[in-house]
């Protein structure tokens, strides 16, 4: 027999590590909810803006950066120039892309690409039906975007760590409880089959013929030693062990006579028993 194994309590340990893990992800995230919105919120993420009949001199390190407004987009007649010198140079490319994404509370205005650090002149004109009284919002769409990956770091590692542990925990339970299994029918490899050896109605044997028939007549049956009613391996000799069973005598031994006056014996055998 084995000696029995210990089951090993890591299996458990992991799951229940990864049910804690992902509960404090989500209470993480539910805390960090108002923080991780600002960072949608150009009012909140812009690092310079520019307003309408003011001189806007910019100074936009490299990345692209996403000009907002509040207000609708197509009020606005917007250029940027590099600064060259004390007057306005090339504009600026304003093909970027970036994966900053905004509210719907604002329209994007365009989004322009830096190459290196650099000065620009923002010049602003109202169309002749529009308001323009919100300020432009300037946002570098690279950094904000690592921010936020920084600020979902915490939680969403606690969440995926947790997802990961609950399901290879769980998995390793199931293995350990498919190997006590096979330990156990190791061990005990007759526990099916000693119900029915111990059950005595497998044990009874059928009863022959003649058995039955000393049923019928009230009689109880003798049983018979198979096992030793063997053939003889010698053709003249019987070396099969016989058993003496008595037979079963009711009545009186006196027996009536058959013969009478009219029938008497064809033999001499009364008269000798009767000088007997």
């Amino acid at each position: 027999m084995q000696p029995a194994q210990t089951t090993s309590p890591w299996p458990k340990r992991i799951l229940i590590a990864g049910f804690v893990l992902a509960v404090c992800g989500f209470v993480t995230t539910i805390f960090m909810t108002d923080h991780l919105t600002s960072f949608y919120d150009p009012a909140e993420t812009s690092e310079h803006t520019a307003e309408i009949g003011e001189v806007n001199t910019l100074e936009l390190e490299e990345g692209c950066w996403v000009v907002n407004v509040e207000d609708s987009s197509s009020d606005y007649d917007v250029t940027f120039n590099y600064i060259d010198g004390d007057g306005a140079g090339e504009e600026v490319d304003d093909d970027c892309r970036t994966d900053y994404q905004w509210s719907d509370d604002y329209d994007v205005i365009s989004k322009l690409y830096i190459e290196e650090e650099s000065e620009i002149l923002v010049t602003i004109e109202c169309e002749p039906e529009g308001e323009c009284q919100s300020l432009l919002l300037f946002t570098n769409g690279d950094t904000t975007s690592t921010e936020l990956l920084r600020a979902m770091m915490i939680p969403g590692g606690l969440c995926l760590t947790g997802f990961i542990l609950i399901p290879l925990g769980w998995i390793l339970i199931s293995i350990n409880r498919g190997k006590e299994a096979a330990v156990q029918l190791i061990q005990n490899p007759n526990a099916s089959v000693m119900p029915l050896e111990n059950d005595p109605r497998m044990n009874q044997e059928m009863l022959t013929t003649d058995q039955l028939y000393q049923l019928v007549r009230g009689e109880m049956p003798v049983e018979e030693d198979v096992a030793k009613d063997v053939p003889s391996p010698f053709a003249n000799v019987d070396t099969r062990v016989r058993t003496n069973t008595q037979k079963k005598v009711g009545g009186s031994i006196n027996k009536a006579s058959s013969y009478t006056a009219e029938n008497p014996p064809t033999d001499e055998s009364w008269k000798n028993w009767d000088e007997a």
